[in-house]
């Protein structure tokens, strides 16, 4: 069965005819979920809960700090209280659920709103065992596979679908 889907290098990525250039930047919400991972991290290994050695290069370092700043200030918590602990406890039960399938002989996976979850480059089983398809925004793939090439990422074969 043909999948509408290719493996595509960066720069072949491309926006649909006609899209204005809002449309043809990436996701501030990839960027945001980027940001949580990577502040948790940072954190020493026996008090993170998920950790993710990709996200940081996707945060916009001003971004990064701000965040940083509004964490250990406590207005994250009261302007949203729990959500960054559902963010993280998110993250780290998807790669806890990715893990039980790919030891049970997972196939195939696909990634919906993928964003810069960079789970094809972190999970050494996603590397040729597992069918991977992501499936985001074309100007967000676009910059994630930049992101990835630009800090040493080695490559990963997977489909990137334009959603």
């Amino acid at each position: 069965m043909q999948v509408g889907c290719t493996v595509a290098p960066a720069e072949t990525i491309q926006n649909p005819p006609g899209e204005n250039m809002r449309k043809r930047q990436s996701s501030l919400s990839a960027s945001g979920i980027a940001i949580i991972r990577a502040l948790e991290s940072i954190k020493p290994e026996g008090e993170r809960i998920c950790y993710d050695p990709y996200a940081r290069q996707f945060a916009n370092p001003w971004l990064f700090y701000f965040a940083n700043y509004f964490i250990d200030a406590g207005y994250a918590q009261k302007r949203g209280p729990g959500v960054m602990e559902f963010l993280v406890a998110r993250a780290r039960y998807m790669d806890d659920y990715l893990q039980i399938y790919m030891d049970d002989g997972l196939e195939q996976l696909v990634i919906l709103g993928a964003g810069f979850d960079p789970r094809a480059y972190r999970f050494e089983k996603l590397k040729g065992q597992v069918k991977v398809f992501e499936v985001d925004h074309p100007a967000t793939q676009r910059v994630k596979l930049e992101k990835l090439k630009k800090n040493g990422a080695s490559s990963r074969p997977y489909h990137l679908c334009p959603g």
